[in-house]
């Protein structure tokens, strides 16, 4: 089977959630399947044009007006999800790129104007989250927030419109996809988010002591670990993370890495430590006792809490934050707010939880399940076996629903 994926995001470093999601599933279905995966970058990028990883193949395709999509974000005139509209007039250019008419295309919402130009035996749109939801739960600050909204529902409900099949992130998020748009059931197949079983693991004793020494941790301070990029749930995340830590005893520690930790620059708090985003988070990992993950807010589900578990850390998580995962559940400590902010999760880090590797136990039984290779694996299985259904026309609801009128 021949798979063509078309994203807006630089997969690889995978550095964040949505290029950790992306090389993971691309890596996956290259087990067994030949994939070309073209990615549209901003002009800064520096990655090669066409280089070869995870097993796939991946083209880079520079695009200058992302900068200003991004900028009147930034400045809260307008959403970036507008590049979508110079994306599809560039369509047919990038799908050239690709080369000859795959069995599979992939697209994701801001490129799914390619699965309107594109001959395929099976044309795939696959959501990080529900967009729509997530743009009226966290999306960011704008003036006439409803009539960007009834854009965004436009154009979720053209790219599901376009496709054979829609790939979610999880159950609640398939559920929504066929209230929102009409999407019959059989036509969402759910692909849960991971973790790289590649990379990941729990330390060994030098490991972890050599992680520790290397940050000046003391050996009796509990550390909690935060990652995350710089978005509007993570920014509310991190505050709650600042209002729960000064109340903790002195050896309480808080580590902060990724884009998030861009917002703590300067800051000398004993308590905190920040680092930027990086390609290897595995010392940081090592450090700390228990990964944190207090979102309140935001769609799809957080790919930190798997790798969290992977690691062997304790997690300390909002119900939100769980979502997704319902499987882990009995393996993560809830800390969802009760009263004052940062209360319920103070009480939760002051006990000092200790992850399944601390405690000598096996690793939880399901979370083999969420490595990235098998989810990859099991995607490209769905789709190879939807290969021969595929020619009738799109369901009478999904072709009733192009456009994404509102309800």
């Amino acid at each position: 089977m021949i798979v063509h994926g078309v994203t807006d995001n630089d997969v690889h470093p995978p550095l964040f959630g949505a290029s950790q999601r992306l090389f993971g599933l691309y890596r996956g279905l290259a087990r067994r399947h030949a994939v070309r995966v073209l990615a549209v970058v901003p002009n800064r990028n520096r990655g090669p044009a066409r280089e070869q990883v995870g097993g796939f193949e991946l083209l880079r395709r520079k695009a200058w007006y992302t900068a200003v999509t991004w900028r009147l974000e930034r400045a809260r005139l307008a959403p970036h999800f507008l590049a979508a509209h110079a994306h599809r007039a560039r369509a047919a250019a990038l799908l050239r790129d690709l080369g000859e008419a795959p069995d599979v295309l992939m697209a994701d919402l801001p490129v799914a104007g390619a699965l309107e130009r594109r001959s395929a035996a099976l044309r795939v749109y696959h959501a990080h989250n529900v967009e729509l939801e997530h743009f009226q739960r966290a999306g960011p600050a704008l003036a006439a927030r409803h009539a960007w909204a009834a854009r965004l529902r436009a154009l979720e409900g053209r790219a599901v419109a376009a496709a054979d099949l829609v790939v979610a992130v999880s159950a609640g998020d398939a559920a929504t996809f066929q209230r929102l748009y009409g999407v019959a059931a059989e036509r969402v197949i759910v692909a849960p988010n991971g973790w790289d079983e590649t990379a990941l693991r729990p330390p060994t004793p030098e490991e972890r002591t050599r992680a520790r020494s290397v940050l000046g941790i003391e050996a009796d301070d509990y550390v909690a670990l935060f990652m995350g990029s710089d978005v509007p749930h993570n920014r509310a995340a991190l505050a709650r993370l600042e209002t729960a830590l000064p109340r903790l005893p002195r050896g309480f520690r808080l580590v902060v890495v990724g884009r998030i930790a861009d917002r703590l620059a300067g800051r000398r708090e004993p308590w905190l430590l920040a680092f930027p985003e990086r390609a290897d988070v595995l010392p940081l990992l090592h450090a700390a006792d228990a990964g944190v993950n207090p979102v309140a807010s935001g769609g799809g589900s957080n790919v930190k809490l798997p790798a969290y578990l992977a690691a062997g850390l304790a997690v300390v998580t909002s119900a939100h934050g769980a979502r997704g995962y319902e499987d882990l559940a009995p393996h993560v400590v809830i800390a969802d707010e009760s009263g004052a902010a940062g209360e319920s999760l103070a009480a939760a880090l002051s006990g000092r939880p200790r992850g399944w590797h601390a405690a000598g136990a096996p690793a939880p039984p399901a979370l083999a399940s969420y490595a990235w290779g098998r989810i990859g694996e099991a995607l490209g299985d769905a789709l190879e076996r939807r290969l021969p259904a595929v020619g009738a026309a799109a369901p009478a609801a999904v072709a009733a629903g192009r456009g994404g009128s509102a309800a």
